[in-house]
Protein backbone atom coordinates (compact mmCIF):
# COMPACT_ATOMS: atom_id res chain seq x y z
CA UNK A 1 0.00 0.00 0.00
CA UNK A 2 1.50 3.66 -0.94
CA UNK A 3 2.64 5.93 1.97
CA UNK A 4 2.93 9.87 2.15
CA UNK A 5 6.85 10.75 2.05
CA UNK A 6 7.87 12.03 5.10
CA UNK A 7 7.66 15.58 5.53
CA UNK A 8 10.62 17.99 6.69
CA UNK A 9 10.57 21.59 7.05
CA UNK A 10 12.98 23.65 7.98
CA UNK A 11 14.65 23.16 11.96
CA UNK A 12 11.05 21.42 12.60
CA UNK A 13 11.03 18.26 14.26
CA UNK A 14 10.36 15.61 11.25
CA UNK A 15 6.96 14.40 11.06
CA UNK A 16 6.59 10.66 9.67
CA UNK A 17 3.73 10.43 7.63
CA UNK A 18 4.08 7.01 6.54
CA UNK A 19 2.24 5.87 9.73
CA UNK A 20 -1.01 7.17 7.33
CA UNK A 21 -1.86 4.53 4.73
CA UNK A 22 -3.61 5.17 1.48
CA UNK A 23 -7.06 3.86 2.58
CA UNK A 24 -6.36 6.63 5.83
CA UNK A 25 -5.95 9.54 3.37
CA UNK A 26 -8.76 8.70 0.93
CA UNK A 27 -11.18 7.59 3.62
CA UNK A 28 -10.68 11.08 5.96
CA UNK A 29 -10.41 13.39 2.65
CA UNK A 30 -14.28 11.78 1.74
CA UNK A 31 -15.90 11.34 4.73
CA UNK A 32 -14.86 15.14 5.65
CA UNK A 33 -17.29 16.12 2.66
CA UNK A 34 -19.88 14.14 4.04
CA UNK A 35 -19.69 15.34 7.20
CA UNK A 36 -19.88 18.74 6.18
CA UNK A 37 -23.08 18.32 3.81
CA UNK A 38 -25.10 15.40 6.40
CA UNK A 39 -26.90 17.86 8.55
CA UNK A 40 -28.74 19.14 5.39
CA UNK A 41 -29.71 15.93 4.80
CA UNK A 42 -33.03 17.25 6.76
CA UNK A 43 -34.52 18.83 3.23
CA UNK A 44 -34.14 14.79 1.87
CA UNK A 45 -35.99 13.83 4.78
CA UNK A 46 -38.69 16.10 4.37
CA UNK A 47 -38.02 17.34 7.74
CA UNK A 48 -37.99 21.23 8.85
CA UNK A 49 -34.69 23.16 8.25
CA UNK A 50 -31.81 22.38 11.04
CA UNK A 51 -33.87 19.67 12.42
CA UNK A 52 -32.22 18.68 15.55
CA UNK A 53 -31.97 15.07 14.15
CA UNK A 54 -29.49 15.90 11.85
CA UNK A 55 -28.12 18.90 13.11
CA UNK A 56 -26.85 17.07 16.64
CA UNK A 57 -23.97 14.74 16.73
CA UNK A 58 -26.98 12.28 16.98
CA UNK A 59 -25.05 9.94 13.85
CA UNK A 60 -21.35 10.37 15.23
CA UNK A 61 -22.64 8.71 18.89
CA UNK A 62 -24.01 6.12 16.65
CA UNK A 63 -20.88 5.62 14.31
CA UNK A 64 -18.72 5.52 17.40
CA UNK A 65 -20.98 2.76 19.15
CA UNK A 66 -20.25 0.19 16.40
CA UNK A 67 -17.07 1.32 16.24
CA UNK A 68 -16.17 0.72 20.24
CA UNK A 69 -18.43 -2.61 19.92
CA UNK A 70 -16.23 -3.87 17.05
CA UNK A 71 -19.06 -4.04 15.02
CA UNK A 72 -18.13 -2.36 12.15
CA UNK A 73 -19.21 -5.40 9.53
CA UNK A 74 -23.03 -3.98 10.24
CA UNK A 75 -21.48 -1.07 7.62
CA UNK A 76 -19.56 -2.80 5.50
CA UNK A 77 -16.34 -2.42 7.84
CA UNK A 78 -14.47 -5.28 9.73
CA UNK A 79 -11.04 -6.96 10.34
CA UNK A 80 -8.40 -4.38 8.80
CA UNK A 81 -11.19 -2.13 7.61
CA UNK A 82 -12.01 -1.24 11.02
CA UNK A 83 -8.80 0.95 10.38
CA UNK A 84 -10.86 2.88 7.37
CA UNK A 85 -13.61 3.35 9.62
CA UNK A 86 -12.03 5.02 12.55
CA UNK A 87 -10.90 7.62 9.62
CA UNK A 88 -14.46 7.76 8.36
CA UNK A 89 -15.52 8.46 12.28
CA UNK A 90 -12.89 11.10 12.12
CA UNK A 91 -12.88 13.16 8.90
CA UNK A 92 -17.10 12.54 9.46
CA UNK A 93 -16.86 14.62 12.80
CA UNK A 94 -14.34 17.09 11.43
CA UNK A 95 -17.00 18.14 8.68
CA UNK A 96 -19.80 18.06 10.78
CA UNK A 97 -18.01 20.29 13.37
CA UNK A 98 -17.36 22.59 10.60
CA UNK A 99 -21.01 22.84 9.50
CA UNK A 100 -22.00 23.72 12.73
CA UNK A 101 -19.48 26.47 12.69
CA UNK A 102 -21.35 27.92 9.91
CA UNK A 103 -24.09 27.71 11.47
CA UNK A 104 -23.23 29.89 14.32
CA UNK A 105 -22.62 32.85 11.94
CA UNK A 106 -26.47 33.50 10.23
CA UNK A 107 -27.49 36.14 8.67
CA UNK A 108 -29.88 36.54 11.45
CA UNK A 109 -30.98 34.84 15.01
CA UNK A 110 -34.77 33.68 13.06
CA UNK A 111 -36.64 31.27 11.30
CA UNK A 112 -34.47 28.82 9.60
CA UNK A 113 -31.04 29.88 11.76
CA UNK A 114 -32.78 28.64 14.41
CA UNK A 115 -32.95 24.86 15.87
CA UNK A 116 -36.06 22.92 15.53
CA UNK A 117 -37.14 20.02 17.58
CA UNK A 118 -39.67 18.09 15.49
CA UNK A 119 -42.03 15.89 18.03
CA UNK A 120 -42.52 19.14 19.45
CA UNK A 121 -42.32 20.75 16.03
CA UNK A 122 -40.69 23.98 17.62
CA UNK A 123 -38.34 26.38 17.25
CA UNK A 124 -35.39 26.61 19.73
CA UNK A 125 -34.53 30.06 20.56
CA UNK A 126 -31.51 32.60 19.49
CA UNK A 127 -29.46 31.95 22.70
CA UNK A 128 -31.20 28.19 23.02
CA UNK A 129 -29.78 27.56 19.31
CA UNK A 130 -25.92 29.45 19.87
CA UNK A 131 -25.53 27.68 23.35
CA UNK A 132 -26.07 24.25 21.24
CA UNK A 133 -24.52 24.73 18.33
CA UNK A 134 -21.30 25.51 20.09
CA UNK A 135 -21.92 22.08 22.30
CA UNK A 136 -22.63 20.36 19.31
CA UNK A 137 -19.37 21.95 17.84
CA UNK A 138 -17.19 20.99 20.53
CA UNK A 139 -18.69 17.39 20.68
CA UNK A 140 -18.31 16.37 16.94
CA UNK A 141 -14.45 18.21 17.27
CA UNK A 142 -13.71 16.88 20.21
CA UNK A 143 -14.64 13.14 18.88
CA UNK A 144 -13.04 13.70 15.94
CA UNK A 145 -9.44 14.19 17.50
CA UNK A 146 -10.08 11.71 20.59
CA UNK A 147 -9.92 9.27 17.70
CA UNK A 148 -6.37 10.35 16.63
CA UNK A 149 -3.57 7.91 17.24
CA UNK A 150 -0.82 10.32 16.41
CA UNK A 151 0.82 13.79 16.22
CA UNK A 152 0.54 13.12 12.17
CA UNK A 153 -3.03 11.75 11.94
CA UNK A 154 -4.48 14.98 14.30
CA UNK A 155 -2.00 17.18 11.64
CA UNK A 156 -3.76 15.62 9.05
CA UNK A 157 -7.32 16.31 9.69
CA UNK A 158 -6.93 19.44 10.66
CA UNK A 159 -5.66 20.55 7.25
CA UNK A 160 -8.01 18.42 5.75
CA UNK A 161 -10.83 20.89 8.13
CA UNK A 162 -9.02 24.20 6.78
CA UNK A 163 -9.36 22.70 3.11
CA UNK A 164 -12.54 22.35 3.62
CA UNK A 165 -13.13 25.71 4.79
CA UNK A 166 -11.52 27.33 2.09
CA UNK A 167 -13.16 25.41 -0.21
CA UNK A 168 -16.59 26.51 0.75
CA UNK A 169 -15.76 29.97 1.31
CA UNK A 170 -18.13 31.04 -1.97
CA UNK A 171 -20.65 28.80 -1.33
CA UNK A 172 -21.23 30.03 2.00
CA UNK A 173 -19.87 33.67 1.53
CA UNK A 174 -17.88 32.99 4.87
CA UNK A 175 -14.36 32.55 5.94
CA UNK A 176 -12.39 34.47 8.58
CA UNK A 177 -14.90 33.84 11.39
CA UNK A 178 -15.80 30.42 10.35
CA UNK A 179 -11.72 29.36 10.20
CA UNK A 180 -10.41 31.27 12.82
CA UNK A 181 -13.15 29.85 15.38
CA UNK A 182 -11.87 26.29 13.74
CA UNK A 183 -8.66 26.62 14.70
CA UNK A 184 -9.22 28.13 18.02
CA UNK A 185 -11.30 25.12 19.05
CA UNK A 186 -9.57 22.98 17.05
CA UNK A 187 -5.90 23.38 18.87
CA UNK A 188 -6.92 24.01 21.71
CA UNK A 189 -8.93 20.84 22.12
CA UNK A 190 -6.13 18.87 20.25
CA UNK A 191 -3.59 20.41 22.85
CA UNK A 192 -5.87 19.48 26.17
CA UNK A 193 -6.44 15.78 24.82
CA UNK A 194 -3.00 14.59 23.52
CA UNK A 195 0.05 16.00 25.45
CA UNK A 196 2.08 15.17 22.73
CA UNK A 197 0.47 17.32 20.53
CA UNK A 198 0.77 20.21 22.90
CA UNK A 199 4.20 19.08 23.37
CA UNK A 200 5.04 19.49 18.98
CA UNK A 201 3.26 22.18 18.90
CA UNK A 202 5.24 24.77 21.44
CA UNK A 203 8.69 22.78 20.37
CA UNK A 204 7.81 23.85 16.96
CA UNK A 205 5.89 27.02 17.49
CA UNK A 206 8.48 29.15 15.28
CA UNK A 207 8.42 26.77 12.58
CA UNK A 208 4.63 26.69 12.49
CA UNK A 209 4.65 30.09 12.46
CA UNK A 210 6.26 30.25 9.30
CA UNK A 211 4.40 26.87 7.58
CA UNK A 212 0.97 28.61 8.64
CA UNK A 213 1.89 32.15 6.81
CA UNK A 214 3.10 30.37 3.84
CA UNK A 215 0.52 27.66 3.47
CA UNK A 216 -2.63 30.54 3.88
CA UNK A 217 -1.17 32.27 0.80
CA UNK A 218 -0.94 29.24 -0.97
CA UNK A 219 -4.84 28.10 -0.17
CA UNK A 220 -5.86 31.99 -1.15
CA UNK A 221 -4.22 31.45 -4.05
CA UNK A 222 -6.04 28.18 -4.92
CA UNK A 223 -9.50 29.56 -4.35
CA UNK A 224 -9.44 33.12 -5.25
Amino acid sequence: MSKIKKLKVGKMQNLDFTTIDTIGLVMGAFSVFIGIKYPDWDFKLKLKHRSILTHSPLIIIFFIYIYLNKQGRFLGFGGEEEIGFRYFIMGFSIGMGIHFLYDLFPKGWKGSALLHVPILNRKIKKWGSIILFLLFTFISLTIGIRLSNSVEETILFLILGLLLLGLNRRKEEKLIRPTGSFLLLFLGIACYIDPNFYGFLIKNIESLWGVGKAGVKLVFTLIS
